[in-house]
């Protein structure tokens, strides 16, 4: 659980394109997508943790409590209903956006974090290191 806290930099991304499209982003926020270099930071406080998200110049603040579904709005504007599961050094969370259900696995193994986000089978990676 501790190997998540931090801060991360962005290293690299994969299949981030096909993953997009399956996900209805615009192609403007597409763009934006493929040219920034985005940052996480997690922290915990007890029970609630946060995890902050730069996109560009989008912040996107989301503290919660492991296993409660709470509300919580996309980048791209977009209203989520969404619900974490924290097991190890792995945050595994689900979004519902409509009709689609997106889970993004996030796991840190020493100065590395991998976040998979799924969407149907349309997979994409972006890899960080610990800033």
């Amino acid at each position: 659980m501790a190997a998540l806290l931090g801060k991360w930099d962005f290293k690299s991304y994969e299949n981030l394109d096909a993953y997009m499209s399956a996900t209805g982003v615009s192609e403007e926020h597409q763009k934006v997508a493929r040219e920034s270099r985005p940052k996480l930071e997690i922290s915990q406080s007890g029970d609630t943790w946060t995890l902050k998200t730069t996109v560009g110049d989008k912040v996107k603040d989301t503290t919660f409590t492991p296993g409660v579904e709470f509300d919580s709005v996309a980048l791209t504007g977009q209203p989520l209903k969404c619900t974490v599961v924290i097991e190890g050094n792995k945050m595994t969370e689900t979004q519902k956006a409509g009709g689609v259900e997106i889970t993004v696995t996030r796991e840190a193994s020493g100065d590395e974090l991998v976040s998979v986000m799924s969407v149907k089978d349309v997979h994409a990676t972006i890899r960080f290191t610990r800033a």
